[in-house]
């Protein structure tokens, strides 16, 4: 009887870690695929405030009951000091909150529509008359 408990709470044990694993997993994915009506994602501001840094994606459990998960965005660019960007992400919501003021920095970043020049080029060829002076 003894064993068949000890072996029953590893189990439980070792599934609420493979839950916990993948709220963390999916808390990530929900930060970097996160995009806003401006069409710009958490990870496009990032790299728009330090150009060609790489980015590390990291995450932990802050509240497996309300599934919360702390998400860190840490920048590593050359010459500069690193930047750890903090966003609490509510899976429940989904929902995004930034969790320290780069995280915030960068939240209110999404609103800032993308410069034009980011913008594909148009897929249709020019009109057979473009560049004629109109009469």
């Amino acid at each position: 009887m003894v064993f068949t408990a000890l072996a029953a709470s590893a189990s439980v044990v070792y599934l609420q870690h493979r839950f916990d694993a993948a709220d963390v997993k999916n808390g990530i994915a929900i930060a970097q695929t996160y995009k806003a009506p401006t069409g710009r994602t958490l990870p496009d501001v990032i790299e728009s405030r330090h150009p060609g840094a790489p980015v590390e994606w990291r995450g932990k459990d802050e509240s497996s009951c309300f599934q919360h998960i702390l998400v860190d965005a840490w920048v590593t660019p050359k010459g500069e000091a690193p930047a750890d960007y903090q966003f609490t992400i509510d899976l429940n919501g989904p929902s995004i909150h930034p969790a320290n003021p780069l995280g915030q920095e960068a939240v209110i970043g999404l609103d800032v529509p993308a410069s034009p020049s980011a913008a594909p080029a148009p897929a249709t060829p020019p009109a057979a008359d473009a560049g004629r002076p109109s009469p």
